[in-house]
């Protein structure tokens, strides 16, 4: 598509710079002033029966040209992302570079994809660390309780962790930073306002700025999706797969029957989650 040019950005983050026709964008125009004619009451006219010109008089025409963009703008999207073999994992974020009457117009549509993971030599590495921290220590008992079986599995998963979020890159898009960052703070402002307080107390008491908060939720943010993309990539590498049996025995603990309803209707997460520990459960045993 002549009108289209796409920019692989750094941090895994893709632009789209569409070009819009005027022709396209005023038929595109003219047919939602058409739709909405329709079913706008004009005075003095029966619904539908208002000539087109009185119809768009009675029409806010930044509402009329949102619609036009929306329009057009999920055409050239989705044809954008099958005709490149592009992979979104975020919601475009979406801004005018121009928008005049009579001219074409130039839209910009920036999105987070999907990072690309090299594992390396991951197994013999973690072999390593699982062996380090399976050691046996002279003078301890031989039969282990329970309460130190789960130790040692804790400080292994801790350990492999630390060790694949050092030596193994995954570019977390910005965009999906900003995303989490504003979520976390989003999520901070409801649960203090639940407790009668507000943001700026709830940061005098923490003895935090709000930068300082932000820098702090998106470490977080950041250690989180690398480490979610990591484990996905040793998760399609490894063919880790999760079935229905998997998440059925999961469901069939449930210890009441509201429990058990509201994991039937959130089996995608059930299974996202039953991967992501199938895949520590795997990395454990190297």
């Amino acid at each position: 598509m002549e009108n289209v040019s796409i920019r692989k950005l750094p941090k895994s983050e893709v632009e789209i710079l569409l070009t819009i026709p005027w022709e396209e964008i005023k038929k595109t125009y003219d047919e939602v002033i058409e739709k909405a004619g329709k079913t706008t009451p004009v005075k003095g006219f029966r619904n539908g029966k208002a000539p087109k010109k009185i119809v768009e008089e009675n029409l806010d025409k930044q509402k009329v040209y949102s619609e036009v963009l929306q329009q057009i703008i999920a055409k050239y999207y989705q044809n954008a992302i099958s005709q490149n073999n592009l992979n979104p994992i975020t919601s475009p974020k979406i801004s005018l570079v121009s928008a005049q009457e009579g001219k074409d117009w130039e839209i910009k549509i920036l999105f987070g994809e999907k990072p690309k993971i090299e594992l390396g030599n991951y197994k013999n590495e973690l072999s390593k660390i699982n062996k380090s921290t399976s050691i046996w220590i002279p003078g301890k008992d031989e039969i282990e309780t329970e309460e130190e079986k789960k130790k040692k599995t804790d400080d292994k998963v801790q350990n492999i962790i630390k060790w694949l979020l050092e030596n193994i890159k995954a570019d977390v898009p910005e965009i999906l930073l900003d995303e989490e960052v504003n979520l976390r703070l989003s999520e901070l402002i409801d649960q203090t306002q639940k407790l009668g307080m507000t943001i700026e107390q709830y940061l005098a008491s923490s003895g935090k700025t709000a930068d300082e908060l932000k820098a702090v939720y998106r470490k977080q943010a950041e250690e989180l999706w690398q480490m979610e993309f990591i484990l996905g990539e040793v998760s399609e590498t490894e063919k880790i797969q999760v079935d229905n049996k998997d998440i059925d025995e999961v469901i069939l603990k449930a210890k009441t029957e509201e429990e058990r309803k509201s994991l039937e209707s959130q089996r995608y997460f059930l299974a996202s989650l039953l991967r992501r520990q199938k895949t520590l459960d795997f990395l454990t045993k190297l």
